[in-house]
């Protein structure tokens, strides 16, 4: 898990981060955990949602639903109660009210009452047959007992009359005010859905709640009064067709509840037109349902991730910003999903996680940041003073002065140690003899010394700017950062600011300050004035070894003319030629250690079996004056390598005459010449060359002149194998008449599958 966390955030930040920072993140990833569990646990067990009821309740404000013409209001009020004998009303009143609508032929589609019938009167006959004459529908009571639901009917009379039943039980929320109906109760449909004629089985008791649009009492639906229309000249047939529901709207009847309209205080909404509302949505399919569980924590999760994800990226204006557009989506969305698809998303929960969640964040964010402070103060005073000894963080002294006052001070104090700090090291880099650049940990320039500044051009290094255009206008590949080139000196070179040529030597160094914290130095070492002598060096070389050759070989030739010089070793002629030859010699050697140290060879590919028989060719007359017997063994696959010919054939020449010189007389010297077969399975093909010879026990030979082992020559050697990317290694140090070998190690061209 711990390698999957850091894979993650080096892809997401490309670099490694500190202490702090891992902390920093941490903590938000801990705390969003946190944050969601709760708003998922609020969702669940449906805590805030008297917040979203007041939303609900503005929202349904703004949406502001139209009553049906379909649906009209019969109410009993106080001018009916005085007009007709009081409460409750004879049962003769609404004999002649049907009777009137029943003889004119204006019945209404449904006739609902709201009225219960459980005493027994004697009009309930006379009562029941004008029922028959109606599709009406009677109100039943559905009480709760130990037993669960049980129904309570009217009379049989005018149960057996009426053409279906329906329960009027009010559904109130938790902030006690009604917004909603059970669709069904005990098995028994709402009076409203009962009336409209639409199936109630699709409901079951759980699931049957559901919310309604509710008409503004001050529009409201169509309402008559009893007495009016039983008066003789009331238009009945604006009856007709139309869904009638009967029931008491008196206030001193108490048939009123508290709505988002009416409130606690005032005398509420008559329960007719609570059923009329519910009518009004069922009849118009508007009945609003609640958004599933998934649906409603996805969205809730939405927002408040959103808010998240600003407190840990944005500044905070920003992020407050993005807070109001987050609350002000999160309603706008609850809005259009009620109004276009009936459906209530209570943004609740998921404000009040968003409003709880930036005091929170805050207070954590305040006590990493004085956490982080005043463990720097610390970091700064145990540099100021190595012997004392602090803790993790410096306390503060509560009931003192401001907390952020006694922050502030410490700040203070460590910007100052700070900025002593940096100037302290800008003085260092200013007066450095070489050009000096400085660098933080995540690459950023500090300050670089006029010296730096002069050798480059203007523009290029800027306070805070990235120091990799710097790299690359040195032609220094950083590819894997700058600890890739710590502990090595790279020769560059560079145009300064009057466009002149010049020659550095540029090295880092890394400079810990802490366990996690540290600078880069850079230094560029001007060498322009020592490459130029050493050019002026080469050439004199080269001149003065082309100007003694000329003499040298008039003298090689006159003594070509005097037999004496090559037949009598005693004869000043043989002298003189064998120091002339000596002196030529020596030129070569001079032109041959001056190429050598050359930055690039001239290579070619050759056959090292074709360099190999011109150095045994060159060294044939030596090995006969020795008796030594030379044997070659060359692999029979062809081993070609990339070399410069005259300096390798030299290098091979000095090992052959070391090996001659100081091998054994009558002895053998073995060379043998080999590939790598399966070098290429790991850092590609080697070619491998053994040169081996018996020491010579020095004690016995006539000349001792020449000193023993095989140091001369061998830093012109080791340094051309090294420029040709070889390895050599030598076991000389041997008794006399052991073996001594020297084993060189090439890279291969190409190498063969297999010898034949």
């Amino acid at each position: 898990m711990q390698n999957l966390v850091r894979y993650w955030c080096g892809r997401l930040f490309k670099r490694e981060l500190s202490g702090d920072e891992k902390r920093f993140y941490g903590e938000w990833v801990i705390f969003s955990i946190v944050a969601l569990a709760l708003l998922a646990c609020s969702l669940w067990w449906q805590w805030g949602t008297s917040f979203g009821n007041v939303i609900y309740d503005r929202l349904h404000r703004l949406r502001g639903p139209a009553p049906s013409s379909e649906i009209v209001v019969i109410a009993i009020d106080d001018f009916s109660l005085d007009r007709l004998g009081g409460w409750p009303v004879s049962r003769s009143v609404y004999v002649d009210l049907l009777k009137k609508l029943a003889d004119t032929d204006n019945r209404p589609k449904a006739i609902g009452f709201d009225i219960l019938f459980h005493d027994a009167t004697p009009m309930d006959d006379a009562f029941a047959e004008q029922l028959k004459r109606h599709r009406a529908f009677l109100a039943v009571e559905t009480p709760l007992d130990e037993m669960g639901f049980s129904i309570k009917k009217p009379r049989d009379v005018l149960a057996n009359a009426a053409l279906g039943f329906g329960h009027i039980n009010i559904a109130f929320e938790t902030d006690g005010f009604l917004r909603g109906i059970h669709l069904t109760e005990a098995m028994v449909p709402h009076l409203a859905l009962a009336m409209s004629g639409q199936a109630s089985q699709g409901f079951n008791e759980q699931a049957s709640y559901r919310r309604f649009n509710m008409v503004n009492p001050a529009v409201g639906f169509p309402t008559i009064s009893l007495a009016d229309v039983l008066s003789e000249h009331f238009p009945v047939h604006v009856l007709k067709d139309k869904y009638v529901l009967i029931g008491s709207t008196a206030p001193s009847l108490g048939d009123h509840y508290p709505t988002i309209y009416a409130g606690r205080q005032s005398s509420g909404m008559p329960g007719v037109e609570l059923h009329a509302n519910v009518l009004n949505d069922i009849l118009r399919e508007d009945l609003i349902s609640f958004v599933s569980l998934p649906a409603h924590i996805a969205l809730s999760f939405w927002a408040l991730l959103s808010v998240l994800v600003a407190l840990l990226v944005l500044s905070p204006l920003a992020e407050l910003l993005v807070t109001f557009f987050v609350i002000f989506c999160a309603l706008a969305v609850s809005f259009f999903m009620l109004v276009n698809w009936n459906v209530w998303f209570d943004p609740g929960p998921c404000v009040l996680a968003i409003v709880l969640v930036k005091p929170a964040w805050a207070w954590r964010r305040m006590e990493m940041i004085v956490s982080f402070m005043g463990e720097r103060a610390a970091q700064v005073e145990q540099f100021k003073r190595p012997r004392r000894s602090l803790a993790k963080g410096l306390r503060l002294q509560h009931f003192t002065s401001d907390t952020v006052l006694q922050y502030s001070r410490l700040l203070d104090r460590a910007i100052g140690v700070m900025n002593e700090r940096v100037q302290f090291l800008g003085a260092i880099v200013n007066d450095a003899p070489n050009a000096m650049l400085s660098v933080d940990e995540n690459g950023a320039i500090l300050n670089a010394n006029p010296k730096m500044a002069s050798l480059v051009p203007a523009g290029l290094i800027r306070i805070t700017a990235s120091v990799a255009p710097f790299l690359a206008y040195l032609g220094v590949p950083a590819s894997d950062g700058l600890q890739s080139l710590v502990g090595k000196d790279h020769y560059v070179s560079a145009l300064d600011n009057q466009a002149s040529l010049h020659y550095h030597i540029f090295s880092v160094i890394r400079v810990s300050q802490s366990d996690d914290k540290f600078l880069w130095i850079l230094s560029l070492v001007d060498i322009t004035e020592i490459r130029q002598f050493q050019n002026q060096r080469d050439r004199t070389l080269q001149l003065l070894s082309h100007d003694m050759r000329t003499p040298i070989a008039s003298i090689l030739s006159l003594c070509r003319q005097d037999a004496v010089a090559y037949e009598n070793p005693e004869s000043s002629s043989f002298k003189k030629r064998r120091h002339a030859e000596h002196l030529l010699n020596m030129m070569d050697d001079f032109i041959l250690s001056i190429k050598a140290q050359a930055p690039k060879y001239k290579l070619s590919e050759v056959l090292i079996d074709d360099l190999m028989d011109e150095a045994i060719f060159q060294v044939k007359d030596l090995a006969v004056s020795r008796r030594i017997h030379i044997e070659q063994v060359f692999d029979a696959a062809p081993q070609f390598i990339w070399v410069d010919q005259r300096l390798f054939t030299r290098m091979l020449v000095n090992l052959l005459v070391n090996a001659i010189r100081y091998g054994a007389p009558d002895s053998t010297l073995e060379i043998e010449l080999a590939h790598d077969k399966d070098g290429r399975r790991h850092a590609g093909a080697w070619v491998h060359c053994h040169i081996r010879n018996r020491v010579v026990d020095r004690a016995h030979e006539v000349d001792n002149t020449a000193q023993q082992g095989f140091g001369l020559g061998m830093d012109f050697v080791r340094t051309v194998i090294g420029r040709h990317h070889g390895r050599i290694q030598f076991d000389v140090d041997k008794k006399p008449g052991q073996l001594a070998v020297v084993h060189l190690m090439l890279p291969m061209i190409n190498a063969p599958d297999e010898a034949p």
